[in-house]
């Protein structure tokens, strides 16, 4: 099949275009997310021609687009005009929220906090130095850490999805992840009596702190303490981000650091690389020592991003019965599909605030860490490691990266996006249906293995945090129940359908529609070959198939955009039923439902229909 929108391809532009280029990227999302969202409702002027009218109609956005499979916009950004009285203005998309923010339903109040988190997500990719932009067919063959802090895109879906409040601009260029910064982190001692400390079977906390610290640093802190007065067996050692002790613990700590329930014993010896998920950081020292997650009190993405001393004893415990439960999977091993595990978590508590406040506050989430397994021990030399962000990344000239990858695996387009759909697509239908299981597995929380550009298999990330377990066993420990849902049959799909289908794989549909590498239709029968083998594969969950079905001809949509304007500091509650997030008047026509399998009388495999 032809493609006939190009004009997401973009030629080489100099660097003072730069700020243009991606200025009309950032509008063009705005417009195809929130089209799929249903904010705005373009007229079609003539055949693949559209406009979108300003909420007080003096201005129209025209351009010309194809909708794609799940209400996909694919908007030929070549063609996008910005036209007032008859005066074509330049692209901004800072003025297009502006223009069209009675329709987004965002009060004047918050409008003006909406448009500073867009600004900042906007100057990630606008700012960015020349010597930080990087060529898809270079980075195609980069190491892990230069593929994550060379990604500016954020959550495919958010718009807003970079707001960072509560950084100064010299925080960007520290702790941002796209600044590519390093850091040692700050070390604190923290009264056992006050802290809460959990870990997962077969680790220890001592064993831990010493591999993590080594021999030398952890006998200067024990001096560090004693020379205080206090005695290291009453205390825990816990890192400390260093814009959190400066922004927050030092100052509304104040009276347990006087009072030596906190005590500061300096930086660690290592440096740290800050992560897409901003919060969570990748040693650089020692590669194969643990990730570590801590609290952050800044507002990024729909949630001020501290983490809770309440849910920090119960997250390894979460970890650990995962695990118990998949750890010897035949089927798991046989694909090589790996999760990487929160082995420890630490809390401390204030007794004061802790006293006045509900779970929930952000006053409970000041001062808490954990150590996440770390993937790099778990690839061959010729294997490389790469955040699935990055199938959605587009270079400074337009090049997607995914098409680099595909280049260079010598594979065709579609035999590559197969591949990748077996490594990444198959174990999260798997884990649902095997063990009703349901992750948020989109780009930043999954770790795809890489050889020679060709998907070999996946590691997820992000295990206690983001679980929902469906109709848990009776004999599920207490401290895991926070992560029971229950859900009716008729929804439980959505973990493939919305979470992974909607939120991940139409925004990679459309890249390589768009660019002219697989096109959309063809994409999403290669997604439907694709779930039908692996049905057919797993004969004993044929019942689940059939109750929780993945070729439903809709589902139900689930708007992020809409949630986040509506509470850009906790847009979801997380002990909210997950049905709560649906939106029942918003119906997707499911893409790959046309190509349902029709199972022969043998029993033999799937014949696909056309």
């Amino acid at each position: 099949m032809s493609i006939d929108v190009r004009g997401a391809i973009e030629v080489p532009a100099p660097a003072c275009s730069y700020r243009q280029v991606y200025n009309t990227r950032l509008a063009r999302k705005i417009l195809a997310e929130f089209c799929h969202e249903r904010f705005v409702r373009p007229t079609e002027v003539s055949p693949g021609e559209y406009v979108v009218h300003s909420d007080d109609r003096e201005t129209e956005y025209r351009f010309r687009a194809e909708v794609l499979s799940l209400d996909s916009w694919c908007i030929d950004a070549a063609s996008l005009r910005r036209v007032r009285k008859g005066e074509e203005l330049r692209i901004d998309a800072i003025d297009l929220i502006v223009d069209v923010s009675g329709s987004l339903g965002i009060s004047i109040d918050a409008l003006p906090e909406y448009l500073e988190e867009l600004t900042n997500t906007a100057s990630i990719s606008m700012d960015r130095p020349d010597t930080r932009r990087i060529p898809a067919a270079e980075l195609a063959v980069a190491d892990f850490q230069t593929i994550e802090k060379t990604m500016t895109e954020g959550h495919p879906c958010l718009v807003a999805n970079a707001g960072r409040l509560g950084f100064s601009a010299d925080d960007i260029g520290r702790y941002a992840p796209e600044s590519g910064g390093r850091f040692a982190l700050e070390w604190v001692a923290v009264l056992r009596a006050n802290t809460d400390f959990a870990a997962m079977s077969g680790i220890d906390y001592d064993d831990l702190i010493r591999d993590e610290l080594g021999e030398d640093i952890l006998a200067e802190f024990d001096r560090r303490l004693t020379g205080h007065g206090y005695d290291p067996a009453s205390y825990y050692y816990m890192p400390v981000h260093p814009w959190q002790w400066a922004e927050k613990i030092a100052r509304i700590y104040a009276l347990d650091i006087a009072e030596g329930r906190i005590v500061p014993v300096g930086p660690g010896p290592d440096r740290y690389q800050p992560q897409q998920s901003i919060r969570t950081l990748f040693n650089v020292t020692v590669p194969t020592r643990h990730y570590v997650k801590t609290a952050l009190s800044i507002v990024n993405m729909g949630f001020t991003r501290g983490m809770s001393a309440d849910y920090m004893r119960t997250t390894p415990l979460i970890n650990d019965w995962v695990r118990s439960r998949v750890h010897d999977d035949p089927y798991l091993a046989s694909i090589g599909f790996e999760m990487i595990y929160e082995v420890a978590a630490i809390g401390y508590r204030n007794t004061t605030l802790t006293a006045i406040t509900r779970p929930g506050s952000e006053y409970r989430k000041l001062l808490s860490a954990l150590w996440r397994e770390s993937p790099v021990s778990r690839v061959a030399e010729q294997e490389q490691l790469t955040t699935m962000a990055a199938l959605l990344h587009i270079d400074h000239n337009g090049i997607p990266l995914a098409g680099a990858f595909i280049q260079r695996s010598g594979l065709t387009a579609q035999e590559w996006v197969a591949r990748y759909l077996r490594a990444y697509l198959h174990p999260i239908i798997y884990l649902l249906y095997r063990y009703e299981f349901k992750f948020s597995p989109h780009g930043e929380n999954l770790i795809l293995v890489l050889d020679n550009g060709v998907p070999v298999r996946a590691v997820l990330k992000d295990i206690g945090e983001e679980i929902c377990l469906f109709d848990a066993p009776d004999d599920i420990p207490e401290a895991c129940r926070r992560a029971v849902t229950e859900e009716a049959d008729e929804i439980r799909n959505l973990g493939v359908l919305s979470d992974v289908f909607d939120d991940f794989l139409r925004h990679l549909a459309l890249l390589l529609h768009e660019n002219g590498i697989v096109a959309d239709e063809d994409f999403w029968a290669t997604v439907a070959h694709s779930v039908a083998e692996f049905q057919t594969g797993h004969p004993d969950l044929a019942e689940r198939f059939r109750k929780w079905d993945l070729f439903a001809p809709t589902f139900k949509a689930i708007h992020l955009n809409r949630l986040q304007l509506s509470d850009n500091r906790r847009m979801v509650n997380l002990g909210d039923s997950y049905s709560t997030l649906v939106d029942d008047d918003h119906e997707l026509l499911n893409p790959i439902a046309r190509h349902r399998p029709a199972i022969a009388a043998t029993s033999g495999p799937g014949v696909y229909a056309a």
